[in-house]
């Protein structure tokens, strides 16, 4: 009787580690399809992802004078600005004719460059963009706004640091007063400012812009 017993103890010992670690398997087994699932990039996975709605934006076709040329204007300009220490790391010298040259590392002027930043945004091909809100179209009916590419922000600091003493003046020496009034004369001109007489149009003003009125 004494051996029987001790069998009976020694099956029923053995049971309850084996018993044990099928709970733990299936514990482990219920966690881990839990975390898989409510994961969001499992999930994305596995349905549809919503699209995203961009702002469709159509850029008015300023003459290149009135934005990347003002960047070939200040390169190829062998003043520096008045404003700063005659220091060259404030002017790189670039190869000419580069299609979209580099916005200058001159203090003054980079802490103003949201017009180039926005306006390199939407002439980059789609296939290199990511997580951009705005969608270049280039048929106007498809826009919601219409952006106007003029580097206001680099045609003052040109100015100012050529000849800041004419600067808000409607005089001939004042070259920014002459490119925004170039600017307004093209753009009031075009077929989508007829459209929705500029209601739509997106003008990027920062610093120390002066701006002429459209009227």
């Amino acid at each position: 009787m004494a051996l029987k017993n001790t069998s009976t103890t020694v099956t029923s010992l053995c049971s309850i580690p084996t018993l044990f670690l099928s709970l733990t398997l299936i514990c482990t087994l219920s966690v881990t399809l839990f975390f898989l699932f409510s994961n969001p990039k499992t999930q994305t996975q596995t349905q549809t992802q919503a699209p995203l709605h961009h702002l469709k934006v159509y850029i008015s076709d300023l003459p290149r004078s009135l934005n990347y040329g003002l960047l070939d204007t200040y390169y190829s300009s062998s003043t520096f600005d008045s404003r700063l220490p005659n220091n060259p790391r404030h002017k790189i010298h670039i190869p000419k004719n580069l299609k979209f040259p580099p916005y200058p590392e001159n203090p003054l002027i980079k802490q103003y460059s949201a017009e180039y930043w926005i306006m390199a945004d939407l002439m980059t091909p789609d296939n290199l963009r990511t997580n951009s809100f705005a969608k270049r179209v280039f048929d106007l009916n498809q826009a919601d706004v219409v952006f106007v590419p003029f580097f206001a922000t680099l045609s003052a600091e040109l100015q100012l640091g050529t000849n800041k003493g004419v600067f808000r003046k409607k005089v001939d020496e004042n070259k920014d007063y002459e490119r925004q009034r170039e600017v307004l004369d093209f753009v009031t001109k075009s077929q989508a400012w007829n459209r929705s007489g500029g209601r739509d149009h997106v003008f990027v003003l920062t610093g120390n812009v002066s701006v002429l009125s459209c009227s």
